[in-house]
Formats: C-alpha cells, sequence, structure tokens
C-alpha cells in the first residue's frame, strides 16, 4: 500500500541545511517567553549536531531493516510492524527508526517498566546489568504495547559504563495464549501467554538456556517466534555496533551532548506548534462496538483535551471502565504513544515543516496524559490488555476531531477509525500450527487540500499488506479478491478515501480471531463532508449460507470451503461534496468507486452514458 504522506513521519535527508540555519536562529534568540523552551547557549555547533543527529537516526533505520530482513514472520517482514531505537540509559529516547507508529515511545515505557521489574525483585540496575547483555520484556502492566509486541534491550557499554540502550519492539505471531496468535475475550493477563518483566535471555554473551527452552515449549509456532527473537537481538547489536562507532569518531561527550541538545531542541519545536492552537478546552465523545463478549454494551471514549500556552494535555478518563475481556489498553505502551505519535503528526510532521525534526523524547515533553485507574485506557492488573489497537485508533480519530475546529488545516475527517486486526490458524499434514497475522486497513479522511488515501491504514499502525501470492503460497487460503470497495465513500469537496473488501476461501479447517471495530458506525464528515460507510465481516459457508458476524471474534471456526468477506470502513468527507471539481467526480466514476446516483444525490454532478451532463449538472448546483 501507498504510505500516508500527512500522517507518517519521514526522516528528511541528513543534508538538510535548513535545520542548521533554523538551529543557529533559534539560538541567536532571547527567549522572553520561558514556557517555548527555545534552544540557548548550546555547547555543540549546529553542523556537529546535524551530523550526529543524522547518524542516530541512520542507526535507528538500519536496526529496523536489519530486523525486517532477517525476520521470519510475515508480520515483520512484510508489515513492518516493528520498532527500533536507541535509548540513554535511564530510558530517554535518542532516536527511533520510521517503521510502525505504535511504536513510537514505547520502548521508553518498556525500559521503564523493566527497572520497575528489577526494583520489585530487589535487583541493583548497576549490578543486574552487564557487558553482553540481552533482555525481553511485553508485560502490558509494565509499560508494554501489548503481549505479543516483546521488546528485545540491549545495554551499550563503553570504557566499563552503562550508557545507553538499543531496542526494538517487534509484533510476534504467536505467544501461547488462549487462542491462535491473537485474543480478544480473555479472562485476565495470565491467559495472554508467555509474559516477561525484563527478562534476561543472554547474560554476559551466554544464553539463558531455561528462558529459551520455556519459549519453544510454550509457544504455537517455535521456529517462526523463537526466529523472530533472534532477528531483534541481532539488530540490537547492529545498533550497539554503529553506536560505538559513532563515539570513537566523535567522543562520547559530544555524543551525549548532541543527543541531549536534539531532545531540547525538539521539544522546542513542539512547544512552539502548541502555542499556535487557541488555549481552551476541546471535548469529543464516541462509542465502540462492544467488548469482545457483552454484545449489547457498547463501550464509551471521552477526550478531553486542553490547551494552555506550550502544553497539552489529554485525558480520558471519563471513558468506559475496564471491561472482563481482554479489550484494554496498556496506558504507559499503548494509551500515551498512541497520543503523542497523533499529536505529533498533526502539529510537526516533516510533510508541513521545512526543519529537521528528530525523534526523540523531546517532542513528548509537553504532551501529559491521563486516564483515571481502572477505566479501559488505564487499566487495573490482573486485567488483560491484549487487544488495544481499535481503541487508540478511535481515541486518536476523536482527539482530531476535538481539534478539528481550532486546526482545521491539521486534521483529517473520520480516518476509518478501525481496522480489522485478524489471525488466521490450523494445523498442517505434520499436525504443526501454522498461524497467519494480518492487518486490513480502512481508509483516511479527506484533508484540507486533498483527497483521503485509499486502502491506507488508519492512523497509529501505519503497517503494510502482504502480497497475495505470498499468502497463497504459504498457507491453505486462497484470495478470491482483494480490492477497494465501490459503494461509495464519504463524499466531500476532498472525499474521504476507499476501504477495502478481502474475500477468501479455506482450503483446510481454519480458527481464526478478529480484533476489530466498526461494525455499528461509519467515519465522521467535516465542514459538511459525509461520514464513511461502516465495516463489515461475514462467513460465507460452503452451502451459501451468509452469516453475519460481530466485529471481535475468537476461536471461530471456518471449514473446508467455507468464505470469508471483509469490507473496512470507508474515509469521511471534508467539505461540502457540491464543491467538488466536477472533472473529479467523474474520474471517481470512471474508477468505478462512485456510481451515477451518489454521482446525483452527494456531488450534484448529473453524468449520463459514462460523460458528465453539463448543463444539467450546472442546474442542478445551482438549484
Amino acid at each position: 500500500m501507498v504510505q500516508p504522506a500527512a500522517a507518517k513521519i519521514a526522516i528528511p535527508p541528513h543534508g538538510n541545511t535548513n535545520f542548521m540555519l533554523t538551529y543557529a536562529k533559534r539560538n541567536s534568540m532571547s527567549s522572553a517567553d520561558e514556557s517555548s523552551r527555545i534552544i540557548e547557549d548550546r555547547d555543540i555547533d549546529p553542523v556537529t549536531l546535524q551530523v550526529v543527529g543524522g547518524e542516530f537516526d541512520t542507526i535507528a533505520q538500519e536496526m529496523g531493516y536489519k530486523l525486517i530482513r532477517s525476520s521470519y514472520s510475515s508480520i515483520i517482514r512484510e508489515s513492518e510492524d516493528i520498532g527500533a531505537g536507541i535509548l540513554t540509559a535511564d530510558g530517554q529516547q535518542i532516536a527511533e527508526g520510521d517503521f510502525t507508529p505504535m511504536h513510537v515511545g514505547t520502548n521508553i515505557a518498556s525500559v521503564e517498566g523493566m527497572y520497575e521489574s528489577f526494583e520489585e525483585r530487589g535487583l541493583d540496575p548497576d549490578e543486574h546489568i552487564n557487558e553482553g547483555d540481552v533482555f525481553i520484556h511485553n508485560h502490558p502492566h509494565y509499560g508494554a504495547t501489548h503481549s505479543p509486541d516483546i521488546a528485545v534491550m540491549t545495554p551499550i557499554f563503553y570504557d566499563g559504563e552503562h550508557i545507553a540502550w538499543t531496542a526494538t519492539n517487534a509484533h510476534h505471531i504467536d505467544i501461547g495464549a488462549a487462542t491462535p496468535g491473537l485474543a480478544v475475550d480473555l479472562e485476565d493477563m495470565f491467559a495472554e501467554g508467555s509474559l516477561f518483566k525484563g527478562t534476561k535471555i543472554i547474560d554476559e554473551g551466554e544464553r539463558v538456556e531455561e528462558i529459551w527452552n520455556f519459549l519453544e515449549t510454550n509457544v504455537r509456532t517455535p521456529r517462526i517466534v523463537l526466529g523472530d527473537l533472534q532477528a531483534q537481538i541481532s539488530s540490537c547489536d547492529t545498533g550497539k555496533q554503529r553506536f560505538l562507532e559513532l563515539i570513537e569518531e566523535y567522543g562520547l561527550d559530544t555524543v551525549q551532548t548532541a543527543a541531549d541538545d536534539l531532545m531540547a531542541y525538539a521539544e522546542a519545536l513542539m512547544r512552539n506548534e502548541i502555542k499556535t492552537i487557541p488555549d481552551g478546552e476541546y471535548h469529543e465523545t464516541g462509542y465502540l462496538d462492544d467488548d469482545g463478549r457483552n454484545r449489547d454494551t457498547r463501550l464509551k471514549v471521552d477526550v478531553r483535551v486542553t490547551v494552555e500556552g506550550s502544553d497539552m494535555y489529554v485525558d480520558l478518563s471519563d471513558s468506559n471502565d475496564q471491561v472482563p475481556t481482554g479489550y484494554n489498553i496498556p496506558f504507559r505502551g499503548s494509551t500515551e504513544v498512541a497520543i503523542f505519535f497523533i499529536v505529533r503528526s498533526m502539529l510537526i510532521d516533516t510533510y508541513i515543516h521545512d526543519e529537521y525534526i528528530p525523534q526523540n523524547s523531546g517532542t513528548f515533553e509537553p504532551i501529559h496524559v491521563e486516564a483515571r485507574e481502572g477505566c479501559i485506557f488505564n487499566p487495573k492488573p490482573p486485567a488483560s490488555a491484549f487487544a488495544r489497537i481499535n481503541q487508540v485508533d478511535f481515541m486518536a480519530d476523536l482527539l482530531m476531531k476535538a481539534l478539528s475546529e481550532s486546526i482545521p488545516e491539521r486534521v483529517t475527517a473520520g480516518s476509518g477509525p478501525h481496522c480489522y486486526f485478524i489471525s488466521y490458524a490450523g494445523t498442517d499434514e505434520n499436525e504443526e500450527y501454522w498461524v497467519y497475522i494480518e492487518v486490513n486497513e480502512s481508509a483516511y479522511g479527506g484533508r484540507a487540500e486533498e483527497d483521503g488515501l485509499d486502502a491506507v491504514d488508519a492512523l497509529v499502525h501505519n503497517t503494510k499488506n502482504r502480497p497475495v501470492e505470498d499468502i497463497e503460497l504459504s498457507h491453505p487460503m486462497r484470495i478470491e479478491h482483494y480490492r477497494l470497495r465501490e459503494d461509495g465513500h464519504g463524499a466531500g469537496r476532498h472525499r474521504g478515501g476507499h476501504g477495502i473488501e478481502r474475500e477468501m476461501t479455506f482450503l483446510s479447517p481454519t480458527t481464526i480471531t478478529c480484533e476489530g471495530d466498526g461494525n455499528k458506525y461509519g467515519s465522521w464528515g467535516f465542514q459538511g463532508g459525509k461520514g464513511g460507510t461502516p465495516g463489515s465481516l461475514q462467513h460465507i459457508k460452503a452451502d451459501g449460507e451468509v452469516i453475519d458476524l460481530p466485529s471481535k471474534v475468537s476461536g471461530y471456526k471456518f471449514e473446508t470451503g467455507d468464505r470469508f468477506s471483509i469490507q473496512t470502513i470507508n474515509g469521511g468527507g471534508y467539505g461540502d461534496p457540491s464543491e467538488r471539481p466536477v472533472e473529479k467526480v467523474h474520474e471517481d466514476y470512471l474508477d468505478g468507486l462512485i456510481t451515477e446516483e451518489i454521482a446525483r444525490d452527494d456531488y450534484r454532478v448529473v453524468i449520463e452514458n459514462g460523460e458528465v451532463d453539463e448543463r444539467a449538472t450546472a442546474d442542478l448546483r445551482s438549484d
């Protein structure tokens, strides 16, 4: 799929002289407004800072590509559901690669959670963390994104001193949960599978065989899971080697000073942008389908944004109480980082800025996230928090909606705030498990100057799709079609993007678990634009019987010859549809994305025999 220009933060060329000029200019400013925190009197020159900052980014990016190329599973190799980066010894993010936005900042929370686990066990970090160690961490109540995302963290030592971490975070296709691959209807966190809190998997260069044996015994696909874990370790080793080479070239003091300066610089950029939003309180409420067990109970998501000068406060405390299934959200690992990313993408995306924008902890400092303990965005243990992607998508969408009137040029209309995150599983002729995980994306809403992007994932995950040929080659399923929805979209001056239709036939008995939402609602339109249509799931039996499925199913069974139909949400429209240029309406018609009826009813464009009737259109639009 095409990557979204307006939501994915890209790393600009390292030779961007605009950064050096901007940095020098801001250095020379006298700061009358203390809240802006403009960088002054730093100890490193702008040119060196830019070069070292570019190296930080390159290291993080190389780590990610190393992991992708070395991985076994398609969720890493094809979808790139990963994060990779460098952190200070106390867990501040120096740089992170440009991969899955949901992983932005989550390594910070994982390092923090790991240190908490050391304290609980009475372990002194100075004694427990040694050169050559590797730790794994995935506990949802200790900073993990969610338990299938295993963080691998490697300490970097220089002259005997622990100076930094390299870390990767990657989604694993199975961790031994109650259902293969993914899980929704879980009793508690213990049903999630294998949980690790700062567990040492390599001790001073030697494998801790008991942990490797434990993993091999307790997951359904040990060859793939252990292979992906080793790929993460290799990625961290690469990052460690490159970071030490950088220190050898520039010296430890220069590298550490550059990291501090870039964090201060990034914080100043974010604060300057927050100050452009009028002070005040902004509020939106919406409702998710259900919790995966209690089908008649919708879940409240309440987003309250307060802007005070250069600080932004996001409070989710009035959201639904935590639920008795796995449909809760880890606060530090998912709730906070989703808000960090969506605010950053609205305010300091490189698409709308010339300055170099580092991906580091500085951008998070002015953003303050609250959620009362016991709500779905901050559940109390031992609640499960396995299935959380749609809630943070929806929360991010409501956050944009809350700010839409104050910064309309920075937001999209409703971006199909959901996906269908699905695991498929079965056994092969040798009675060994196969597991396949895919993210079925919806679409972006219309934007101030552009249409919404078709079939590009919503908001905070940004994963890629897997080629149909690869799916059919590797698993007992046949993809009947995979295409854009052709039943309309969120009409607008800039239309919403089209979601996808996918239908497959199972060639052997298959179990699925779907972590989805959006069957009961569509995306919202903005400034006169129309909302996008909801999603749907259907089980089409071999005898032709059609069963409408809810957005969440756990361990649902298909037989050989059964088909599975998926339709994701369409994006909402931005602006009055009757202001859309006639030629663009006609192009959508010729592409099969709208019918003559939609052209007439939504856009007031008359199309007959495949051509625009200009006179009839002019008359209709003048009424």
